[in-house]
């Protein structure tokens, strides 16, 4: 009996765990002429609402500069919100689908750290989206286009960002200083069986509307069968986004004493795309930001100790 009410007590303690890892053992490296990189990971996520956070931690300790740097990759998996249209509906329809997502990092609090450097840095329309964060001792932070790491690389430490993202570009969000960074990845220029390019607009013509996903103008069907294909969508339209940025820190070792809090965002705006049969042909329309949904995570970063530990997180509507 004893044996048995041990058992099932343990059961229920790993039952009642939580189920997101909020942080991993670090590990040290040396990088050359007295510098060294700690790193460890930190996550968190949101099952119910298929956001995921995934969080590198590169803690550099380098003799040679007067600070400490920290270099955090941003990843994980943002899903779409997509919802299929009902096609039992007759004369009016819709679907779901996401148009953009938010990465953000924001530093909490007034203390020395401050966020210094990022990557990408520029607008960006790419298939595929490159960059590279390189650190030379001495403090020399480098941030370049391309995937440039690597053991031939001029870099004593590089973390490197790829993402596809295509039919959305990247831009850098305009609320962007020494404590905050973020990036939003929207739909651009979308082609759908040939036809386009076509946007997140209500409508172009009064006739049509907006086509984007209607799949024919004078269709038989129900209006819930009057789409396109789901695989004819882009795919992060449909499945979806696996973010990778990089955000660079800096820290005065003065004031190791106090932690670091900061937040990390990741958010979906998923739109809602409208067909209707007004007598004699089909129209569309899009409605932007139909519904967001946003995983909040706070982080404490402890810079002596080079370990970041989740505290909370928080699902924003």
């Amino acid at each position: 009996m004893i044996i048995k009410k041990t058992l099932s007590t343990l059961l229920l303690s790993t039952l009642l765990m939580p189920s997101a890892m909020t942080h991993a053992a670090e590990t040290s490296q040396p990088i050359g002429n007295g510098a060294v990189v700690h790193k460890t990971t930190a996550n968190a996520d949101s099952p119910e609402n298929d956001i995921a956070q995934i969080l590198n931690f590169n803690f550099i300790k380098d003799k040679n500069y007067d600070k400490e740097i920290l270099i955090l990759k941003t990843s994980g998996t943002i899903h779409s919100g997509y919802q299929a249209p009902d096609p039992r509906q007759y004369n009016s329809s819709s679907l779901r689908w996401g148009a953009q997502y938010n990465v953000k990092v924001q530093v909490a609090g007034n203390d020395s750290t401050n966020i210094v450097n990022y990557a990408p840095k520029n607008q960006n329309e790419s298939h595929e989206v490159t960059s590279t964060v390189g650190y030379g001792v001495g403090g020399n932070i480098n941030v370049s286009n391309t995937l440039s790491g690597g053991a031939n690389s001029s870099y004593n430490f590089s973390e490197t960002v790829n993402y596809q993202q295509a039919s959305y570009k990247t831009s850098l969000l305009k609320r962007t200083n020494l404590k905050n960074v973020g990036w939003e990845v929207e739909a651009n220029k979308i082609y759908v069986n040939g036809y386009g390019p076509y946007t997140r607009a209500q409508h172009y013509n009064e006739r049509y509307g907006n086509e984007l996903f209607l799949a024919s103008r004078q269709s038989s069907a129900y209006a819930g069968q009057n789409f396109v294909h789901k695989s004819a969508m882009p795919v992060l339209a449909r499945e979806n986004f696996n973010p990778e940025f990089i955000s660079v820190l800096t820290h005065r070792p003065s004031d190791n004493d106090r932690d670091t809090f900061i937040n990390v965002i990741y958010e979906r705006r998923t739109d809602k795309y409208q067909n209707f049969w007004n007598g004699f042909h089909w129209w569309g329309q899009n409605l932007k930001n139909h519904e967001g949904k946003s995983l909040v995570a706070t982080y404490k970063i402890n810079w002596k100790d080079h370990t970041a530990v989740l505290q909370n997180t928080e699902v924003k509507y």
